[in-house]
Parts: C-alpha cells; sequence; structure tokens
C-alpha cells in the first residue's frame, strides 16, 4: 500500500465498531423473532410472512455490508 492511500485511510477512517454493533444487533433481533417463530410454531400465515421478511432483511443486510464494505475499500484505494 502506497504511502498517500494510507494517510487517506487514516484521514478518513468511519467507525466500523459502531457499524458493526448496529449490524449485529438488527441480525439478532431477527434470529431471535424467528427462532421464537419456530419454537411457538403456531402455523399462522402472519407468523410465515414475518419470518420471510425478517429473512430477506437479514440477507439485505449482509449483503449492504459486504458490497458497502468493498465499496469503501475501492474508493480508498483510487488516487484523489
Amino acid at each position: 500500500m502506497n504511502h498517500a492511500v494510507a494517510e487517506s485511510i487514516e484521514r478518513w477512517n468511519p467507525s466500523w465498531k459502531n457499524r458493526r454493533r448496529t449490524i449485529f444487533a438488527t441480525l439478532s433481533f431477527c434470529a431471535a423473532v424467528i427462532a421464537y417463530i419456530v419454537w411457538k410454531d403456531s402455523g399462522s400465515s402472519l407468523h410465515a410472512e414475518v419470518a420471510s421478511s425478517l429473512t430477506m432483511l437479514a440477507g439485505f443486510i449482509i449483503g449492504s455490508y459486504v458490497f458497502g464494505a468493498v465499496y469503501q475499500d475501492t474508493k480508498l484505494r483510487k488516487p484523489q
């Protein structure tokens, strides 16, 4: 890594710690609600829809996290 990239990263260092906390909290919430629905097993179509929506939410969060990190890394490596 050249010196300009290292300086750019140091100058603009987003708080990934806070981002990860938010992501993990949301994923934990999704997992807890889905686990409760599976444990309760009422067979309700509402519960099935909630579980499906939370699964999609978790997938979107993971995708955004991965592709956001890739985009940020690519942006920081470009010469300015």
